[in-house]
């Protein structure tokens, strides 16, 4: 570890969980980019995908056709 990332934790340890929180999402964006804006539309779609497949049975298929490849 970098003395400046020792000395940044170090800084750390003295903030609030609000502020720990705050420089947590700041550090996310850094690294992940802006937040996509048709994610949560996305993954609505996929959880409806996955609970029809686990309704009409293509779920537990695909977890047995899984298995088998292994």
């Amino acid at each position: 570890m970098s003395t400046l990332v020792a000395e940044i934790a170090e800084k750390i340890q003295l903030l609030s969980s609000a502020e720990k929180n705050d420089l947590l999402r700041l550090l996310l964006l850094d690294i992940d980019g802006a937040v996509d804006p048709d994610a949560d539309e996305a993954w609505r779609e996929e959880i409806v995908h996955r609970v029809k497949a686990i309704r009409n049975g293509e779920a537990a298929i695909r977890a047995l056709q899984a298995g088998w490849q292994e």
